[in-house]
């Protein structure tokens, strides 16, 4: 499968090549940056594109954004126009227009400023995204789930900014992703709606928080497995901050019942394979990567019959009987939970998962089961912190996604 190409060339992405923009009298190109002058405010430059688009096709924007004042829409036009949002931050720096939503030949893109804006666009591309589009083509399926290790959470935990220098994982158009969003089921930020695939974006927003999650990274070393295939990949990002196989908050046993209020993720995962199946192609799940653990430290005995590691083993089972028989690769917590209070609890987690890997020699270990330990370096400074800086979120998950193509093969 060929990645859909970006329907600028690289010169004029960079804006070295200049003659397919009418700048309008209010933009213009300085140190190879787009530039909003303000001289005419509110005036759209206009960025020709080599043929017009197709009706009917879902259609993307990709931009590097930086915004000092204002707002900016980034939307095919000529004729009409194509939905659009109001572009405040450097996180909002795409637009992706569904199928449904694609109803001109549009012979350019508009980067329609508000009379208010200040600032400037690099690397600007465009996509048409029909020949991998889940709603229309069928894709392999990853699921990465767990706890706030996973797929909605966190580096720099607790929503702090996360600058587009530390995306360590290019845009690819043949990723795509399915975020689960139980708290809110939409999340404007990156124009993300609960069970409804796009393309993936990093930050991956499947909690209200500006943070970069390891979906993309994980993706980003699949997916080239997948195009030699011949289908694009979509990662169904379910995941719940604090949830465990222990526990009151969100669980993931198939048959544990969480205290009211909170999630149960077992049920939540068979929606999610739901709402891939309601898409219409045969999309194929063909492995899982998890982050389990971080919220089980107890401090029982996690090898103890019943306990932890029996646990896993159970839902293990449970997910391969009633999702998809496929491998798995589980990232473990690390050490970093000492000193006190864990005193030795982190240590004892990682000894316990470690017998889950199908290589451990114990008899628990599982057929096509990888466990992953975290690179030392990583962590957030609080001891009890199980959460990683924007590069050890990312370097977790191309661990995982290396760990789960020796298994695929």
């Amino acid at each position: 499968m060929a990645t859909p190409p970006n329907l600028f060339t690289t010169a004029q992405s960079a804006f070295t090549d200049t003659a397919h923009i009418d700048f309008r009298g209010n933009w213009e190109v300085q140190s190879g940056r787009l530039v909003c002058t303000g001289a005419d405010a509110g005036q759209a430059a206009r960025l020709s594109l080599a043929e017009a688009m197709t009706p009917g096709h879902a259609l993307f924007i990709h931009a590097d954004h930086q915004p000092t004042a204002g707002a900016l829409r980034m939307r095919f036009a000529s004729p009409g126009l194509s939905p659009s949002r109001q572009l405040t931050d450097t996180h909002m720096d795409f637009e992706y227009i569904t199928s449904g939503d694609s109803a001109y030949a549009a012979t350019r893109i508009d980067l329609q400023p508000t009379a208010d804006y200040a600032g400037s666009v690099d690397d600007i591309q465009a996509y048409d995204l029909s020949t991998v589009d889940p709603n229309d083509v069928p894709c392999y399926v990853l699921l990465v789930g767990g706890d706030s290790n996973s797929a909605n959470a966190t580096s720099q935990r607790f929503g702090d900014e996360i600058p587009m220098s530390a995306r360590e994982t290019p845009f690819d158009p043949a990723i795509w992703y399915l975020p689960v969003l139980l708290a809110t089921g939409n999340y404007p930020t990156t124009d993300s709606t609960r069970h409804v695939p796009q393309p993936c974006i990093e930050p991956v927003a499947a909690v209200e928080a500006r943070r970069m999650s390891p979906v993309h990274a994980v993706a980003g070393e699949l997916v080239e497995w997948c195009k030699a295939r011949g289908r694009p990949l979509l990662v169904m990002a379910l995941g719940d901050p604090g949830s465990g196989l222990q526990g009151s908050k969100g669980v993931w046993g198939r048959d544990v019942v969480p205290d009211p209020g909170q999630p149960q993720m077992f049920d939540e995962m068979l929606a999610m394979k739901a709402a891939v199946e309601a898409l219409g192609p045969a999309h194929e799940i063909i492995g899982a990567v998890w982050s389990m653990g971080a919220n089980d430290l107890t401090g029982a005995g996690y090898t103890a019959p019943g306990q932890w590691v029996d646990q896993m083993v159970q839902f293990v089972s449970d997910v391969r009987a009633d999702l998809a028989d496929v491998p798995m690769v589980l990232w473990s917590v690390g050490q970093h939970y000492e000193p006190s209070p864990y005193d030795g609890r982190g240590a004892a987690m990682l000894a316990a998962q470690l017998l889950l890997d199908k290589d451990s020699g114990d008899a628990r270990a599982i057929e096509r089961f990888r466990v992953v330990t975290p690179e030392t370096g990583n962590e957030l400074s609080n001891a009890d912190d199980p959460h990683y800086d924007a590069h050890g979120m990312q370097q977790n998950g191309r661990d995982a996604g290396q760990a789960l193509l020796s298994l695929l093969g």
